[in-house]
């Protein structure tokens, strides 16, 4: 017997169906009892970005279970992810080094202008 929880396509069907019975069910059913108005709704703007979520789950999953059907897609697919997976740990490299060298120009320029203020006589003599 298979264990139902080790696919990661059920792991995906279950939060799609646990975030909208759980979250945005109960949101929209609370704004159309208490609210009047839509306008400055807050409950009614976080149902609205929880079901943008839960279509964007639900798009992947189709998208997904598309490419499942046609014969050779899956390699591909596995490959992509794996792509996906390399140009993100690129990235986050990428991320890291100009965070770390922007840091660094701050200090920088932050101590060379707290100098320059500093010496009254320099800036006389320009």
């Amino acid at each position: 017997m298979c264990f139902p929880y080790r696919d990661r396509w059920n792991i995906l069907d279950l939060t799609i169906l646990f975030s909208f019975f759980c979250f945005i069910l109960p949101m929209r059913i609370y704004t159309w009892a208490v609210s009047e108005s839509a306008t400055n709704n807050r409950p009614l703007l976080v149902a609205g970005c929880l079901y943008g979520l839960n279509a964007m789950f639900l798009t992947v999953r189709a998208f997904g279970h598309m490419l499942e059907t046609i014969k050779g897609v899956g390699t591909i697919q596995i490959a992509l992810f794996h792509i996906i997976r390399d140009v993100v740990v690129v990235v986050v490299h990428f991320v890291a080094i100009t965070l770390a060298f922007s840091s660094m120009m701050t200090k920088v320029y932050v101590t060379e202008t707290s100098v320059v203020e500093e010496d009254p006589s320099a800036q006389k003599t320009l």
